[in-house]
């Protein structure tokens, strides 16, 4: 990872993370849906092999680091066809919320699967160059950090959590609020690595996906076209989008891997993946 203590601010974020969705998906494990389930568990482990990967190789343990390597070829499938398969539970699901915020948000939830799918391909194909690896594969969660810190402010913070349906409108201040806290931290990273003439391409398309979100969520989001878009989408079966999901994530490490990027001069290689 790029960062000494990265392990332990991944931490921090899973934690933030469980919180955020304690009432919606850890506390009703028994009766929440498929789509959450796979979902819900795939990016909880995708969280803790990056805690794994960060850890060990600043033991370093490369033997370690190599099976979490191996490791992200089994969980990266399943992660994003539960993206896919919630993004249309989403759109589907009869609910107050649904039909305020889930048309225009869904595109955000599409975005959030294709940056993980790059950044995840762009950290195997660059796995000779450290810092670059290290900071693709820091990024595949930073579409994970607007959804979260928009929970919390939703279901823990006075004058914004949401208690009742006429508190719902609650819910579109508070992605707002999540996305600056996402990109402010994200701009951080990239100043950071300006000073220390590290890679900026990563933390760079990072930020650009984050204003994506949040900016086709504010125009693009709300027309008739995507909506009609979403719809149409959302009639695939679940089997469909499973078979889909598992597809591009096993491309995309496959990809990944056998059309490494050999490092621009005699840098040691890698064996982070």
């Amino acid at each position: 990872m790029p960062f000494r203590g990265a392990h332990y601010a991944i931490a921090v974020f899973l934690v933030v993370t469980i919180a955020a969705f304690w009432p919606s998906y850890f506390s009703i494990l028994d009766t929440a849906p498929r789509a959450h389930h796979i979902h819900g568990v795939t990016a909880t482990l995708w969280v803790l092999l990056l805690i794994w990967q960060s850890w060990s190789i600043r033991q370093p343990n490369f033997a370690l680091h190599k099976w979490g390597g191996r490791m992200s070829f089994l969980l990266a499938p399943p992660f994003v066809a539960g993206g896919l398969l919630v993004t249309k539970m989403t759109v589907i699901k009869d609910s107050p919320f649904t039909e305020m915020f889930a048309v225009s948000l869904s595109f955000a939830d599409f975005v959030s699967v294709a940056v993980f799918v790059l950044f995840y391909f762009l950290a195997l194909r660059n796995r000779h160059s450290v810092e670059h690896h290290s900071r693709y594969m820091l990024a595949t969660i930073f579409p994970l950090i607007p959804p979260s810190v928009a929970r919390i402010f939703t279901g823990y913070v006075p004058g914004v959590a949401i208690r009742a349906p006429e508190d719902l409108p609650n819910f579109e201040v508070a992605l707002n609020i999540s996305f600056v806290v996402a990109a402010l931290f994200t701009i951080a990273l990239i100043i950071s690595d300006w000073r220390r003439k590290k890679p900026l391409a990563p933390f760079l398309m990072a930020l650009g996906a984050l204003v994506l979100m949040i900016g086709v969520y504010h125009s693009y989001g709300n027309t008739a076209h995507w909506e009609q878009t979403v719809l149409a989408y959302a009639r695939f079966s679940d089997a469909v989008l499973i078979l889909a999901g598992l597809v591009i994530g096993v491309a995309a490490g496959f990809l990944g891997w056998h059309f490494p990027r050999k490092p621009a001069g005699p840098a040691p290689a890698s064996v982070a993946a």
